[in-house]
């Protein structure tokens, strides 16, 4: 406190010398005359009691927000308002209060500078003749104007200059053809291939095939739909086609070895961050008769059969980077149709559909799908999903690792893991049981678009 009152008292001090020194160059009235020499006898005194109380005032920082205590006698009302109100907080409490409620420092320094007004107020009443309600009613005085040009003298100039009625008459005129679009939110992509493979089956690979060396397209389109805000849609249309020269086979010159349509349509409406209600459909079948080696009955057929799941859920996507993507569907209602066209015994046995071309289950499906760059070209696509009828268990887990050598060469590995127990017992196998596997690595031409 100490340390305060010896900085209120210089700053008087300081005050009170200005009109001290201006009296030399003009009179003040008698009113004014008495609060100097009233100031002038209290500064004095103050000084001679600071200097005898030998206070540290090494750590005192002059500051603009002294300015109350470095005007004339004004007493200011907010001085005297604090005090008086509800809630009013002593000096020594005020630290602590500070610390709870956060003040900042110009508020505790405000709330200090009324503490030593207050008392000011109360010891030198005589000594405050204004008060800070007739200072803020006094006029600014403006500044004396700057010697310049006057006024009459730019009349010359001003009607000199032509009225401007066109921008293009000062600057050159150039047609400007503004269009808004709409915002695209659609993205799509395109990947067509066409590599060298090496293949190999397992013996109870359900659609049949040969191990062997062979070539393989793939179609793939993509379209995409995502408004920012709330609607998502992703389209995919996934073609293979492929064939091996089956050079022990004593029916057939050739066989495919890979042969697919996949087409799959996902709508997803926001429900929260990441999550979507999910409404997805999926179809896949074949282009041609599926053969294994050294047997002339096809084992599956264009439209035998067509699966196709009609599902509802949610679905988690969350935002990455580089462009990964990442998607996990949780389809409770699920309902799955299978369909065979073709009136061949051997296909309708083999997928346990002995005199009937239609079947249809209810259960629950769960999707999993991601692209990730793992390093600059490799890229790596999972494509998983699990559906049960409570009855029987139908899944499937795809994996490409694919790496781009430069626009038109690429590499591909592709793995499938396969289990079906809704199959004839024909299918089942003494090691895998009812898992299948399949595999193939390629080399050769690939084009993005």
């Amino acid at each position: 406190m100490k340390k305060y009152s010896f900085l209120m008292w210089m700053g008087i001090l300081w005050m009170v010398s200005c009109p001290m020194n201006a009296q030399r160059a003009r009179s003040y009235s008698k009113e004014a005359a008495a609060v100097v020499a009233k100031y002038k006898k209290d500064i004095v005194q103050a000084a001679q009691k600071a200097a005898s109380s030998a206070a540290d005032t090494s750590d005192v920082v002059m500051s603009p927000y002294f300015y109350k205590l470095m005007g004339p006698g004004v007493y200011y009302s907010s001085a005297l308002s604090d005090k008086f109100a509800l809630g009013y907080v002593l000096p020594e409490q005020r630290n602590a209060v500070a610390t709870s409620d956060g003040l900042d420092y110009r508020q505790q320094l405000n709330a200090r500078i009324d503490d030593v007004l207050a008392e000011t107020y109360v010891a030198y009443p005589s000594a405050f003749r204004y008060s800070d309600a007739q200072i803020n009613s006094e006029n600014i005085i403006a500044p004396a104007s700057v010697v310049g040009a006057k006024t009459e003298d730019l009349t010359e100039i001003y009607e000199k200059v032509d009225e401007i009625k066109d921008v293009a008459d000062v600057v050159d005129d150039v047609d400007v053809n503004i269009h808004i679009e709409k915002p695209n939110f659609w993205s799509t992509t395109g990947k067509f291939s066409l590599q060298f493979t090496q293949n190999y089956f397992s013996e109870n690979w359900y659609k049949g095939g040969n191990n062997n060396v062979t070539m393989l397209s793939n179609l793939v389109l993509e379209a995409n739909y995502n408004d920012q805000r709330r609607v998502t849609w992703d389209n995919k249309l996934d073609l293979r086609l492929g064939f091996v020269t089956a050079t022990s086979d004593s029916c057939h010159r050739y066989l495919t070895n890979n042969d697919k349509i996949y087409l799959s349509s996902k709508l997803g409406i926001k429900a929260a961050k990441n999550w979507y209600y999910a409404l997805s459909t999926e179809a896949n079948t074949q282009f041609m008769p599926g053969y294994k080696s050294n047997d002339r009955r096809a084992y599956s057929k264009f439209l035998s059969p067509l699966d196709v799941y009609v599902s509802l859920g949610m679905d988690w996507k969350p935002t990455f980077k580089n462009g990964n993507s990442f998607s996990l569907a949780l389809l409770p209602f699920s309902y799955k149709m299978r369909y065979i066209s073709a009136p061949d015994e051997t296909i309708h046995s083999s997928y346990n559909m002995v005199d009937k071309d239609f079947q249809q289950d209810f259960g629950s499906k769960i999707e999993f799908k991601s692209k990730i760059k793992i390093v600059k070209d490799l890229i790596w696509q999972c494509r998983c999903y699990y559906f049960t009828s409570y009855e029987y268990v139908e899944a499937e887990m795809e994996n490409v690792f694919s790496f781009q050598f430069n626009k038109y060469i690429s590499t591909e590995v592709y793995t499938l893991w396969r289990f079906d127990d809704n199959r004839s017992q024909q299918y089942y196998d003494s090691t895998l049981g009812y898992f299948q596997f399949k595999e193939y690595f390629t080399l050769g031409l690939a084009y993005n678009f």
